[in-house]
């Protein structure tokens, strides 16, 4: 027999999420939960000949569930890019030498790729991004793009030029919201673009190469952190087969549902078409639906807001953001996708993006059996707790993202929007009271910070709400444990359609679970201390080191 279907028992502290108390012993057969209570269980498995697996007292959870990720994104630019993160580079000459370093790595044809973090710009020393001038003194022949956490970009000359950036001044879609090409009192670009990073002719690796990225840092970033199932927001058709071979073979051991993005990977319709004919990859893959864009980032100064953004940080006075999907677009969206019994998931950050989508939801009317519309980033940033009730109307998902709470949300958030910014950053104790349970999701890209993968980080960011800065962030809104792990749990689970399989250890479901080296929940910071001892999937143990 193999490892998943030899019945065994594990006992530590089981905090199932399925209920209240914590379990001392589960019963694991066939790969399945077969038995969750008291110590009994494991005294009957040891009577009967059944193996025991014995954690002490050490907190035994879920297999988390990241519902919102951009592996493939992440994995080959962190795999032939060049880390200029803060605190890593605390200056452009840092950067810049970072990058003339990286030089000597480049192939022909290649492209120099560089990467900060989200607002880099306000995280460095100099208080602004390089210049296209200034990546030109790395190489004025090479290419070169300095990413910023996903939405915003420097570019060199020679990148500038491959780019094609004049396309977007003339009204070409971005991918991932309204494109902007930064340009000087001449017109010339200066090097600053945002939301077409999907657009930008950086030459792929070839499948082997990328296999090895995305197979280690999946490794190295999720399984690492007990993430055994992710929602993957896909540019690229080919990464179903990418995910479904690395998964079937092994060398990636999860669980992966993809979301087609519109219109980076295909136009609407084809990517419909597409979708319904791909719904299932494999045994553990499979095609949910679509993810479209209603605005941009925050780092963009795109967010669609309601609150006008500061003068020092906005094109001009009452400057919003910029709405990409209007309501007749989303009316669109959702019929197309629920004619296909597709789940559709819809970027909002700003609060104007959120209402126009919650306006559009609401509609449509009774979804009358289809999957629930996700709205991503839902609840990062609200600006009235009476929204909460028109969200739970609406019977949408929301997913959002505990860590921005410290990367971006608790610093940033108020400089770009002044006094409306300091209220209603995650505001998880109203929304929890409101009625309404989340799912927690690390969002990460290319970019991301260090730990943001690590739910247990985002389950300290909601514990103990400390902004990049150190400050706190209304302390009032902070949540319990047992209520954060549900989000990155069970709800991360219901967002992809799962929670009939997985997100608890209850009887019937899939026996995925973490042990952790301790119980860290007698202390909020003890979680930035712990690690991973165990993963299992499907019952079988993984290896996390």
């Amino acid at each position: 027999m193999s490892a998943s279907s030899r019945p065994f028992v594990v006992t530590g502290r089981i905090a199932t999420v399925a209920g209240a108390a914590d379990a001392r012993a589960m019963l694991v057969r066939e790969g399945r939960v077969a038995e969750v209570g008291d110590s009994r269980i494991a005294d009957q498995a040891a009577d009967a000949g059944i193996e025991v697996h014995s954690f002490g007292e050490r907190l035994i959870v879920p297999g988390f569930v990241d519902p919102h990720i951009h592996l493939r994104h992440l994995a080959t630019g962190r795999g032939r890019g060049v880390d200029c993160r803060f605190p890593h580079c605390v200056s452009i000459a840092d950067v810049l030498d970072a990058l003339r370093d990286g030089l000597a790595n480049v192939s022909a044809g290649d492209w120099l790729i560089g990467y900060g973090n989200l607002f880099f710009d306000q995280k460095i020393a100099d208080r602004r991004v390089p210049t296209r001038a200034e990546l030109d003194q790395v190489s004025d022949r090479v290419p070169i793009v300095l990413h910023m956490g996903g939405h915003s970009s420097v570019l060199n000359t020679p990148a500038l030029r491959l780019a094609g950036v004049e396309r977007f001044l003339s009204g070409a879609a971005g991918g991932w919201g309204a494109p902007i090409v930064d340009v000087d009192e001449h017109g010339e670009p200066t090097g600053l673009v945002a939301e077409i990073d999907p657009m930008l002719p950086i030459p792929e690796p070839d499948t082997a190469e990328t296999e090895q990225y995305v197979a280690q840092t999946y490794a190295e970033l999720f399984t690492r952190y007990g993430v055994t199932t992710i929602g993957e927001m896909v540019e690229r058709l080919d990464t179903a087969d990418l995910l479904s071979g690395l998964i079937g073979s092994g060398r990636m051991p999860a669980r992966a549902v993809l979301y087609l993005m519109v219109p980076a990977a295909l136009p609407l319709h084809d990517a419909v078409e597409w979708a319904s004919g791909h719904r299932t990859i494999s045994d553990r893959v499979s095609v949910a639906g679509l993810k479209m864009f209603a605005d941009g980032g925050y780092s963009s100064r795109n967010a669609a807001s309601k609150t006008p953004y500061a003068v020092d940080h906005a094109p001009h006075p009452g400057y919003h953001g910029v709405l990409n999907l209007t309501y007749p677009s989303l009316r669109t969206a959702l019929e197309a996708t629920r004619a296909a019994d597709l789940q559709l998931a819809v970027h909002t950050n700003g609060t104007a993006a959120q209402e126009e989508v919650l306006t559009a939801v609401l509609g449509a009317g009774d979804p009358m059996g289809h999957p629930a519309v996700r709205i991503e980033h839902l609840g990062n940033v609200l600006a009235d707790p009476a929204d909460i009730a028109t969200w739970r109307r609406a019977g949408v998902r929301p997913v959002l993202q505990p860590a921005f709470l410290h990367n971006f949300v608790g610093d940033f958030v108020p400089m770009l929007l002044g006094d409306a910014g300091t209220r209603g950053r995650l505001p998880l104790r109203s929304i929890l009271d409101g009625g309404v349970i989340p799912a927690g999701s690390s969002d990460v890209a290319l970019g991301a910070e260090d730990q943001q993968s690590n739910p247990l980080f985002g389950i300290w960011c909601l514990l103990a709400r400390r902004s990049y800065w150190q400050r706190h962030i209304e302390p009032s809104e902070a949540i319990t444990f047992s209520e954060a792990l549900r989000l990155f749990t069970l709800e991360g689970a219901r967002a992809l359609g799962l929670a009939d399989e997985i997100g608890s250890l209850e009887p019937g479901k899939r026996a995925d679970f973490v042990v952790f080296d301790r119980d860290p929940r007698a202390h909020a910071d003890d979680l930035l201390r712990t690690s991973v001892d165990a993963v299992y999937l499907d019952g079988a143990p993984l290896p996390t080191r």
